[in-house]
């Protein structure tokens, strides 16, 4: 069974809305540069730290586990210890999975399972662990 476990040092971003812009009479549709910069940064990271491990093969299940660390806002008062403001953990997840398609795993769509969380700490990071699952 093959396992991939990873601590990428990046600032969890959450995947930005497709924005729309007239063009010449056509409406055009296009990624937020700050959603494609974090993007790219998790990909670098992650072919960095998983070149040794190569990619899952095609069609097989996965499951994945990934918790995002994110700085507490110095406003936040001592009682607050879990993140429960945005933003969502959902849109975390979408800017990971995407960035972790055609380097990792093949097609996100073989994600079958997903572990997922916030937490504050002062090293904003992501842990990884991506796994096959056995049927």
């Amino acid at each position: 069974m093959k396992v991939i476990e990873t601590v990428i040092y990046v600032m969890p971003t959450p995947k930005g809305r497709a924005k729309v812009t007239a063009f010449g009479g056509h409406a055009q549709m296009y990624t937020p540069a700050k959603t494609v910069k974090a993007e790219n940064e998790i990909a670098y990271a992650i072919r960095q730290q998983c070149m040794g491990h190569g990619v899952f093969d095609v069609g097989v299940p996965l499951a994945v586990t990934a918790i995002f660390y994110v700085p507490k806002p110095k406003s936040a008062s001592k009682k607050v210890t879990m993140p429960t403001h945005k933003p969502d953990l959902d849109n975390y997840l979408k800017l990971l999975l995407d960035a972790l398609n055609k380097f990792v795993i093949p097609d996100d769509s073989q994600v079958v399972s997903i572990i997922s969380g916030k937490r504050f700490s002062d090293t904003p990071r992501i842990e990884l662990k991506i796994s096959e699952v056995l049927e």
